[in-house]
């Protein structure tokens, strides 16, 4: 008992003097560690989930990207994905927010800025229904802040991606089949992501009931990315501590190399220091452009003329290097006069004056302006192509084009009517009351239904698809 007693005071007095040297030297005890949830951040299930999902479905389009030659689209998805992925890490580490969504807004930068970079992406040429069909689909980026149906919300842009993704189908369909790979993984990406969302949010992103405040998160918080292990040097022993000894360390542990040693005759400012002439180095080397298409609409010499015979113009093989072709009618007889126009690349006409009608064949490129014309302007066999009236004109027909955006001027918008047929990419652009120009697409895609009648006689109802309804 003796010995106990004596064990014990002498633990007291030990414990009382580590007390007095903590106070001395300003140590604080230790704050009890915090619980953390066993599922947060990339420990979470959605979040590992994400993750295979992702390699699953997203890098197998951008590798049909990258064999395709079109790296700006799968940069642009990975970019909106990625945006995504943060989203969700914030949310396996916070709390749902009283005001959700408006406080999760500042996380959805990332998505928001690649949608505005596919919409931006968008110009005409070889990808640009690849383009088309990436900015349709990164729009379901914003499932994240839909509650409480977000998988219904994803669905909602599959039918929008899929129709400019047809349009590469029909293309590509026999000749090309990395074009249709394109088209294949990039619809796997959007439809695999609505089973994900099934599964883990249901009714809405998770968030993690005992995390932090969302105004408290930043993405420095996070865990960073795992980085490629770095080889070190093996560690000295006995070696000298704290200054230059350690900066010495830590520059060891940085492998040179893959580094070049520079040799007494590539420093060039020895020579200028003596006055000598520097040694030329050898120029780079630099590929040659690839040779321009030459352009195969034109089939020979530019001719503007008019035909009193037919009443009629003939503008044939013009190009921009002939300038803004114009064509003034008379006053009295242009109402009687026809305007055709064809084989024309890049070039400008203006018809100044009322004429009878405008017809332009087998143009590509090209700009045709008039005030008004009586009975109808027919674009045919066309593409790229831009069409303006000052004036009025009834009917506007177009035919076997591909590309076409028709400017109409306030007093025509009421009456003027357009007949399409084996046409794409249409668009009609006028003012609204403000004075403004906006732009409608003309459908191309349509809902066709089989039916019978009372007297058993066969017929075909036709609506336009709900892509142009919103």
């Amino acid at each position: 008992m003796t010995e106990t007693s004596a064990l014990q005071s002498l633990l007291d007095n030990l414990s009382s003097r580590l007390s007095t040297v903590e106070a001395k030297l300003g140590v604080q005890q230790a704050a009890p560690v915090a619980a953390v949830p066993q599922q947060a951040g990339e420990d979470a299930r959605f979040i590992k989930a994400f993750d295979e999902y992702c390699r699953d479905y997203l890098d197998p389009f951008v590798k049909a990207c990258e064999e395709l030659g079109c790296t700006g689209c799968s940069d642009i998805v990975k970019k909106g994905w990625g945006g995504m992925r943060e989203y969700l890490v914030m949310a396996s580490k916070c709390r749902k927010p009283a005001s959700f969504p408006d406080a999760c807004l500042p996380f959805l930068k990332v998505c928001q800025e690649a949608n505005l970079e596919a919409s931006a992406a968008v110009q005409r040429g070889d990808f640009e229904f690849h383009q088309k069909t990436v900015a349709e689909g990164l729009q379901a980026c914003s499932w994240l802040i839909v509650e409480p149906a977000p998988k219904d919300f994803v669905e909602t842009f599959i039918g929008g991606s899929d129709f400019w993704a047809n349009k590469i189908r029909v293309q590509y369909k026999k000749t090309n089949p990395a074009q249709i790979a394109f088209c294949d993984t990039f619809k796997q990406l959007i439809t695999q992501l609505m089973p994900y969302v099934k599964e883990y949010h249901m009714t809405g992103v998770t968030f993690n009931p005992h995390g932090m405040e969302v105004a408290a998160y930043s993405p420095a918080s996070a865990p960073p990315a795992a980085a490629p292990k770095v080889k070190t040097a093996p560690k000295v022993e006995n070696a000298a501590t704290g200054g230059l000894a350690d900066l010495k360390n830590a520059l060891g542990s940085v492998s040179t190399s893959g580094l070049k040693k520079v040799t007494k005759d590539m420093q060039t400012w020895r020579s200028e220091y003596k006055g000598e002439k520097a040694p030329v180095g050898k120029a780079p080397v630099t590929k040659a452009a690839p040779p321009k298409k030459k352009q195969t609409v034109t089939k020979g010499p530019p001719l503007m003329e008019f035909q009193s015979r037919g009443m009629k113009w003939i503008v044939e093989n013009q190009t921009k290097e002939n300038g803004v072709i114009t064509i003034t009618m008379d006053p009295k007889e242009g109402v009687k006069h026809t305007v055709y126009i064809c084989t024309c690349y890049e070039a400008t006409i203006d018809i100044k004056g009322k004429c009878k009608s405008v017809a332009v064949d087998s143009c590509q490129k090209c700009n045709v302006l008039f005030d008004s014309a009586i009975s109808s302007l027919e674009v045919v066999n066309c593409r790229s192509m831009k069409c303006q009236t000052r004036g009025t004109v009834p009917s506007v027909a177009i035919d076997k084009t591909d590309g076409i955006l028709t400017y109409l001027s306030p007093e025509t918008i009421d009456i003027t009517q357009f007949v399409t047929s084996k046409s794409s990419d249409m668009q009609i652009s006028f003012p609204n009351k403000a004075g403004d120009m906006v732009e409608a697409p003309i459908p191309e895609q349509f809902i066709h239904k089989a039916k019978l009648g009372a007297d058993e006689k066969p017929s075909v109802t036709s609506d336009v698809s709900d892509l142009y309804s919103h």
